[in-house]
């Protein structure tokens, strides 16, 4: 897990505290991170003399079973996934009205707290990351795991750019779907796949879907649904169709635009099928920025043919830089002629009369 996190006061008060040994192994030092279930603490392993995250789940939350449940489900979960871009987890710890989970320490920071301090990425880093976080996916998905809750704060980046995907904390497994009430609304709102708002059977391809959304707000620096409120927001992309990376960030190629636009599908059926799939679309793009401006599009409220006028209007023209094909010479031209003319009929006027 991350070090040096941002840290927000959980509810409840916490039953850990600084120094406190959990199963005479786990020496607690500081809190790093907090989440909605869980907390994060810096630890040191006395057994293995190195640094490790543990994350121990509120108290306020330890005494209901349902939650313990899921919660141990995400080391069993992880515990035999071996990717370079999936938290490693090494223990669990039920001690004490503490429920814990030994994970990797990861020192880096989420896309959360990269994208609040950046804006957005530029468009070869956001497909590297989208491409990682595929790959690690796929991983997952070959083991019967859909991680249900693919969002910025839960991917991190590393000095070496490496990826890695945490909190497989609602993450859910093919062998225990009963585990969750059928039509329970897991995740955060802008990253959910519409199947996951209207309480349709959940499969990998939501994990697709909320990587298509991540992917867009890397590219343009805001999610492509956002309202007033949560289930609002959630709602939008049942009702219509989110916008076009390119409409919020002009370089992106047609690649990029036709890549996100497939995977953020509404109908399961149109997505990429498998994260694999979805990583190979991504690293095939050979393109991702575009050699050429856009074509001129006319203001909204705009009329085409004022559109065009303006454009024309603002070409510039003449020899100095301008068109030269424009019609600019012609009148010069033209009272050249006439002049040159007029000179000769005087000329021979004059000769005549001398004669």
């Amino acid at each position: 897990m991350i070090e040096g996190a941002a840290n927000h006061s959980p509810e409840g008060i916490s039953l850990a505290a600084p120094g406190m040994v959990l199963v005479e192994r786990y020496r607690l030092l500081q809190t790093i991170a907090y989440g909605g279930m869980a907390q994060v603490w810096l630890a040191s392993d006395d057994y293995l003399k190195q640094s490790v995250a543990i994350k121990i789940l509120h108290p306020h939350l330890s005494n209901d079973q349902k939650f313990i449940a899921r919660f141990k489900r995400e080391a069993l979960a992880v515990l035999d996934l071996s990717h370079p871009s999936i938290v490693n987890v090494y223990d669990t710890v039920s001690e004490n009205g503490i429920e814990a989970i030994v994970m990797e320490l990861i020192k880096g920071e989420t896309l959360r707290e990269a994208l609040d301090t950046r804006g957005k990425f530029p468009v070869a880093d956001a497909l590297h990351i989208a491409a990682q976080t595929a790959d690690a996916l796929s991983a997952a998905h070959a083991e019967g795991i859909t991680h249900r809750d693919i969002k910025p704060a839960n991917i991190m980046i590393c000095g070496d750019k490496r990826v890695v995907v945490t909190d497989f904390g609602i993450a859910k497994a093919e062998s225990d779907a009963d585990l969750t009430a059928t039509g329970m609304l897991l995740g955060t709102a802008k990253y959910l796949a519409p199947e996951q708002v209207t309480g349709a059977a959940v499969d990998t391809r939501a994990d697709i879907y909320s990587l298509g959304v991540l992917l867009f707000e890397l590219l343009t620096g805001k999610p492509p649904f956002e309202a007033s409120t949560e289930a609002a927001t959630a709602l939008a992309r049942i009702q219509s169709e989110p916008p076009l990376v390119s409409s919020l960030c002009p370089v992106v190629s047609d690649d990029v635009d036709n890549v996100v636009v497939k995977a953020m599908a509404r109908n399961v059926a149109e997505r990429y099928q498998t994260a694999q799939q979805f990583n190979a679309a991504l690293t095939a793009i050979k393109e991702p920025r575009r050699k050429v401006p856009r074509p001129y599009v006319p203001p909204a409220g705009t009329s085409n043919t004022m559109g065009v006028t303006q454009q024309k209007a603002s070409k510039p023209t003449g020899r100095l830089g301008g068109d030269p094909t424009g019609t600019d010479w012609k009148m010069p031209a033209t009272l050249f002629i006439v002049t040159l003319l007029g000179l000769i009929f005087a000329l021979f006027l004059i000769t005549s009369a001398l004669s």
